[in-house]
């Protein structure tokens, strides 16, 4: 509704902002709102309610006319997914020059009713349903909308996090670069190198297995600057007093004691290495943590691996990833049933760890590495 305190010439009120093309500016209660004209829907019929599917990558977006549902009289209330149980949220807009009720749903696998569908050419589909109930308040029974609606999205590292609930991601955000506005990063963990099949919180891994990192960024220009991980960690908790051990140092794999391979590094706007899954002695959860900054292409030299490191300054953000389930499978009759390591973590290593060795390694208490 809008104040009546400014009326045109005539005497006619004006509502601020201005109604659609199928509305009218009238007074109602001391202020003016926008009502839809009736008449100009006389001769519709409910197959008019078509609504428009906008596919983003934070949401799907249904717009339906709002006069229409007015005027066919239908519960906005009432309107739900595939799931029952789910609230949906309407929003009213101006679309063009049309007023619409908008509902957004999460594109995410399972999400009140989602199903998700993954395609051989790399892409995948998103789909559900929205059912909307008929006002019957008036003795006058109307037909239930069903409409069917999907988006298709092609399979990235970051699309690929939607397939599946409750991936093991951690997120942040990067500071402007050249007026660019924040922009976020996300770290997630996967199971493959195609890096589009992530793994989950239900999910654990076996010591041995490759294990599949990948970070990547919602900024776009790739032709002036690269994503580089400074430096990556590991632990068995989350409490930053607890000695880490080193996955990456100055963008560089840390290959002693265990098995990291950097695939892409500083290269592009995206992170991708690979680790040899390890466990830490009586500890079910690892949990990894890594140092990212935007990097210009103008120092393509110092972008990529170098020997040396680059300490955190305000344009690195630090992200922590939801911890992973290890096992020790002793049970499998595959290689990881030789891993009777001990690892006793306290503080910076004196050698070099070899998973294979069943010599407890030692470790001497003089540089707690910070997590």
């Amino acid at each position: 509704m809008h104040s009546v305190d400014v009326f045109s010439s005539s005497g006619v009120p004006q509502c601020d902002p201005g109604c659609a093309h199928n509305e009218l500016c009238t007074i109602s209660a001391g202020y003016a709102e926008c009502k839809c004209q009736e008449g100009k829907y006389t001769n519709a019929s409910r197959s008019d309610i078509a609504p428009t599917v906008h596919c983003e990558g934070s949401a799907m977006t249904l717009s339906l006319n709002k006069c229409l549902l007015e005027r066919f009289r239908y519960n906005l209330t009432q309107m739900h997914f595939a799931d029952t149980n789910c609230t949906v949220t309407t929003y009213v807009q101006l679309e063009g020059n049309e007023r619409v009720i908008q509902v957004k749903a999460i594109p995410q696998a399972g999400w009140c009713g989602n199903e998700v569908k993954i395609h051989n050419d790399k892409t995948m589909t998103l789909s559900n349903v929205l059912y909307i109930p008929p006002d019957n308040s008036s003795g006058v029974f109307s037909s239930l909308l069903i409409f069917t609606f999907s988006c298709t999205y092609n399979m990235t590292m970051q699309t690929s996090l939607l397939t599946v609930l409750h991936p093991i991601i951690g997120i942040g955000t990067l500071p402007s670069v050249n007026g660019s506005g924040q922009t976020t990063a996300t770290m997630a963990a996967f199971k493959s190198n195609s890096f589009t099949d992530p793994l989950t919180e239900d999910d654990t891994m076996t010591v041995g297995t490759p294990l599949y990192i990948g970070i990547s960024t919602t900024f776009h220009d790739g032709d002036k600057f690269t994503l580089r991980a400074e430096r990556c960690v590991a632990a068995p908790n989350n409490n930053p007093a607890y000695p880490s051990v080193e996955l990456i140092a100055g963008g560089c794999a840390v290959t002693q004691g265990l098995n990291v391979h950097v695939i892409q590094n500083g290269q592009s706007l995206q992170v991708m290495f690979e680790i040899e899954t390890f466990i830490f002695a009586g500890q079910p959860k690892v949990y990894m943590k890594c140092d990212v900054f935007l990097c210009p292409n103008a120092q393509s030299n110092t972008c990529q691996c170098s020997s040396s490191s680059r300490s955190a300054t305000e344009d690195t953000v630090t992200l922590e990833m939801a911890p992973i389930s290890v096992s020790l499978d002793v049970n499998s009759g595959s290689h990881t049933a030789a891993y009777p390591v001990h690892w006793v973590l306290i503080g910076k290593v004196s050698g070099v760890l070899d998973p294979l060795s069943t010599t407890t390694c030692s470790f001497v208490p003089q540089e707690i590495l910070d997590f």
